[in-house]
């Protein structure tokens, strides 16, 4: 199984992740790069930020 992130489409392999295409023939797994993770954190936080929601941390 070749995980792919879902954002930047980058796959990861025993390296890191890295801009290529898929293998073909393989089953594949969506999730984040650590890159696109972080970034998708910070604009769930600023949600709750603007929406009056408090953090619970």
């Amino acid at each position: 199984m070749q995980v792919i992130c879902c954002v930047c489409q980058k796959t990861k392999n025993h390296n890191g992740w890295a801009k290529q295409a898929a293998r073909s023939g393989v089953q594949l797994s969506h999730g984040y790069c650590p890159r696109c993770y972080k970034q998708m954190m910070g604009r769930v936080e600023n949600f709750f930020v603007m929406n009056g929601c408090r953090k619970n941390a």
